[in-house]
């Protein structure tokens, strides 16, 4: 068990505070242990986060510390006084309820039980995955969509439990996608960068879609980082992308707006030598970059997002499909996987600090990048709430783009994928964008 210190509820005026008791703890799942990864980072900046939340109180609406503009309703409703011990009441309780939420997720029976589709090729970690395939598919003969994921995380994010798959939904709708499963990084991908694995992975796996579409262009399907490598194939290899879609796709970097703008401007004044250094180190060190680093990174993003989702979980009824939903993309969020270190070199270097993608400097397939050079109709969709790639990193894409049609839909990163707005905000108006429909 992560921490079994379930204590008894708070009381102010003899009156029990509002949180739900908690569930009998049960015996934790062995893949849940120890996360969310880094566990002490969320559970250390939720209590500071708090804290720091408790001495500023007596401030609160003071000409040095106004209200946000969001919250000024709710702080009218609190009036003049606020009572320090309701205050740490209240926090005492936030905090038993992210443990609660915690041990409800550790404990919780859902596993991902889902048939993988076969697989089309295979080489080193990768596989080529055939939804066409699949007992949902309308039409195994129909057009393929090479659809390429992010390196960070598991590729099933997109293919995550029955009802949350983008793949499934749009092989019932008449597309045949094929996911490019990168799987972890073994000995054949060590020493693999970005172009290397754009050469020897992506544009076999574009072969075969060719192949399989009677050997012309075919449609292109990334998100996250993947998006930002479809639009490079786009860009370099125009003669083989007939469509372009990408979610969540950052492309430039230059914002230092944020924690993680503010993580950016720190890394670029001590110099991208230091950076590459250090991940240079880890690769001899491990093989590879650990996920520890990437999860430390995310984490970064919303050092409080952690603790407040697992608040969340602890209201729910664990047996609610809300509750699956949750541990189901819980799962998937904790099961990453390591990086090459020339790869992260790419990620975090070259992109992130030196900010060489949207300066049309970034190599890759044998020369510098030129989103300007996409000949095919774009659809970008940057969702407004996302804080991995948030507007100012994802809508210069579709500014680059000749053709390009930008939608900004009122989701977050993961949620434009498996949310549960997803079908109608983000999988409708790709899937009409993809059979060359009106969305």
């Amino acid at each position: 068990m992560v921490l079994a210190m379930t204590a008894a509820p708070a009381e102010i005026d003899g009156r029990a505070e509002a949180w739900p008791a908690a569930p009998a703890p049960g015996r934790p799942a062995p893949h849940r242990v120890g996360e969310p990864s880094p566990l002490i980072f969320h559970l250390g900046a939720a209590l500071a986060t708090y804290t720091q939340a408790l001495l500023a109180a007596p401030r609160a609406d003071s000409p040095h510390f106004p209200w946000l503009e969001s919250c000024a309703g709710e702080a009218a409703a609190l009036g003049p006084d606020l009572d320090q011990v309701e205050i740490a009441v209240e926090i005492a309780a936030r905090l038993r309820a992210t443990i609660r939420g915690l041990e409800i997720w550790q404990a919780h029976p859902y596993r991902r039980a889902v048939d993988e589709p076969p697989a089309l090729w295979a080489e080193g970690a990768a596989r080529l995955l055939d939804y066409g395939a699949t007992p949902e598919a309308r039409d195994p003969a129909g057009p393929p969509v090479l659809v390429i994921p992010s390196l960070i995380n598991r590729a099933y994010v997109l293919d995550l439990r029955p009802g949350r798959s983008l793949l499934r939904w749009l092989a019932a709708r008449g597309a045949r996608p094929l996911l490019l499963d990168w799987g972890a990084p073994g000995p054949a991908e060590r020493a693999f960068d970005l172009e290397a694995y754009g050469t020897e992975r992506v544009l076999p796996a574009l072969e075969i879609a060719r192949r399989l579409g009677g050997g012309g262009p075919v449609a292109v399907l990334g998100y996250c980082m993947g998006g930002t490598l479809s639009a490079a194939v786009a860009a370099r290899r125009p003669d083989l992308v007939a469509r372009l879609v990408t979610i969540g796709a950052p492309w430039h970097f230059a914002s230092t707006e944020g924690i993680s703008g503010g993580f950016r401007a720190i890394l670029r004044a001590q110099g991208p030598a230091r950076l590459e250094a250090m991940l240079e180190a880890m690769g001899q060190a491990f093989g590879a970059v650990p996920v520890s680093l990437f999860q430390m990174l995310f984490a970064f993003v919303n050092p409080i997002q952690a603790a407040v989702k697992f608040q969340r979980l602890a209201r729910l009824d664990p047996a609610s499909v809300e509750a699956m939903d949750f541990v189901a993309l819980e799962d998937w969020l904790a099961d990453g996987v390591p990086m090459t270190a020339p790869a992260a070199r790419d990620l975090l270097v070259d992109w992130q600090i030196r900010d060489l993608v949207a300066a049309g400097q970034w190599p890759f397939l044998g020369a510098p990048v030129d989103a300007g050079a996409i000949r095919a109709p774009a659809l970008i969709v940057a969702g407004r709430n996302d804080t991995i790639a948030p507007p100012p990193l994802a809508d210069p894409l579709a500014r680059a783009i000749p053709r390009a049609r930008l939608i900004r839909p009122a989701t977050g990163h993961v949620g434009m994928v498996v949310g549960s707005h997803a079908p109608a905000r983000v999988w409708r108006p790709v899937g009409a964008f993809l059979a060359g429909r009106p969305a």
